[in-house]
């Protein structure tokens, strides 16, 4: 790496003198939309990036912060990552151009895809879905049909309560037989542990960890009963992809290398994390490293371990489709080549020995054993 950025470096001089002979380039660095090209030539300026989070700054995102500091950085880029408020908002950031990248359940870009939103997966996380219904464990719930009767909370925006009434139709659950409270996502958690509510809505990579360390629960995961889709990921659009080709592969490369950091050593990953927010000292390490565990638990997986970080099996976009259509009724969908792209995917791969490494320490945190 440091040979590559050495060798970009000694032809600095003749690519700023075409620069500055290039009017059309010249125009282009002062609207401030310089090629990616610009950004690897060593040049003190990195190039400002925008990137939303679904979701709060939790344990499952510190690969995003290693690579704000590390991975992007080397690349030439200056990432600010925004908090997220659900993968419903980060789809819209994405499609209203406020943003060019984001991480967002990939089920939920399908479906902002299918309302005509310009949102493409490049990129996949999790190679299960963590959507959840999690439930105190004294409301005497053991099965989802139980739910009926009881309180649930959910955020308006976040991917579980977007795919709930699939997992109802999933379940057998009567969705009116549920009272259903939409709150600010900072009143899920205390709302069942006040015993406001019975069950939140939940993602098994963050707020259900919260919960279980707050309260004994139990969990649903939507994976479980049919719901399985390729889930948080890396998302862009087409124009991106189209005109910002270089750009989309920085961002997904240096993302995935710090999603091989986060799979490996989860505690040095946490560690830009909280560098990078100050104020996560005050949350219990542990817990940070929970959310950590569970994610990588769920980011595990034949497709990835056989082509690389980030790659999103064939059969697995066809199945996230079909969910989103059986489940949520989805009219409109765009075909599979216009929601998923593995163009970008696969480069940063891990060896047989790291893979090992990797499943060793998560299988603590698998689900079924929570």
């Amino acid at each position: 790496m440091k040979k590559r950025y050495a060798e970009t470096q000694k032809t600095d001089v003749t690519r700023r003198t075409i620069i500055k002979g290039s009017t059309g380039l010249g125009i282009m660095l002062a609207a401030g939309t310089a090629p990616a090209f610009i950004s690897e030539v060593g040049a003190s300026k990195l190039r400002k990036i925008k990137f939303m989070l679904p979701w709060l700054f939790v344990g499952g995102h510190t690969f995003e912060f290693a690579a704000q500091a590390v991975y992007w950085k080397n690349r030439g880029l200056d990432v600010a990552i925004q908090r997220g408020y659900g993968s419903g908002a980060a789809v819209k950031a994405v499609g209203s151009k406020t943003v060019n990248f984001a991480e967002a359940s990939h089920n939920v870009a399908v479906i902002g895809a299918s309302k005509g939103l310009d949102v493409v997966a490049i990129g996949a996380k999790l190679q299960k879905s963590p959507m959840a219904i999690s439930c105190r464990k004294d409301s005497g719930i053991r099965e989802p049909k139980d739910i009926m009767g009881k309180t649930l909370v959910q955020a308006a925006a976040s991917g579980d309560t977007k795919m709930f009434p699939g997992f109802a139709r999933a379940t057998g659950i009567d969705a009116s037989k549920i009272t259903r409270n939409l709150v600010h996502p900072s009143k899920l958690i205390s709302s069942v542990v006040n015993k406001q509510a019975d069950c939140t809505g939940t993602y098994y990579v963050s707020n259900a960890a919260t919960l279980a360390r707050k309260t004994p629960s139990v969990h649903f995961m939507y994976a479980d009963y049919g719901l399985q889709t390729l889930d948080l990921g890396l998302i862009s659009r087409s124009d991106m992809i189209k005109n910002e080709t270089k750009l989309v592969q920085m961002i997904v490369d240096g993302a995935m290398e710090g999603l091989k950091l986060q799979l490996l050593n989860p505690s040095k990953s946490l560690d830009y994390m909280i560098a990078a927010r100050p104020e996560l000292k005050t949350k219990p390490r542990d817990l940070l490293l929970t959310h950590a565990g569970n994610t990588n638990f769920l980011s595990i997986g034949p497709s990835v371990e056989k082509h690389g970080l980030g790659w999103m099996a064939k059969e697995d976009q066809t199945r996230t489709r079909d969910v989103v259509i059986k489940y949520m009724k989805a009219t409109n969908v765009p075909p599979i080549n216009k929601l998923f792209t593995n163009q970008f995917a696969g480069n940063i791969k891990l060896t047989k020995a790291e893979w090992a490494k990797a499943k060793a320490q998560s299988a603590k945190y698998n689900p079924k054993g929570a």
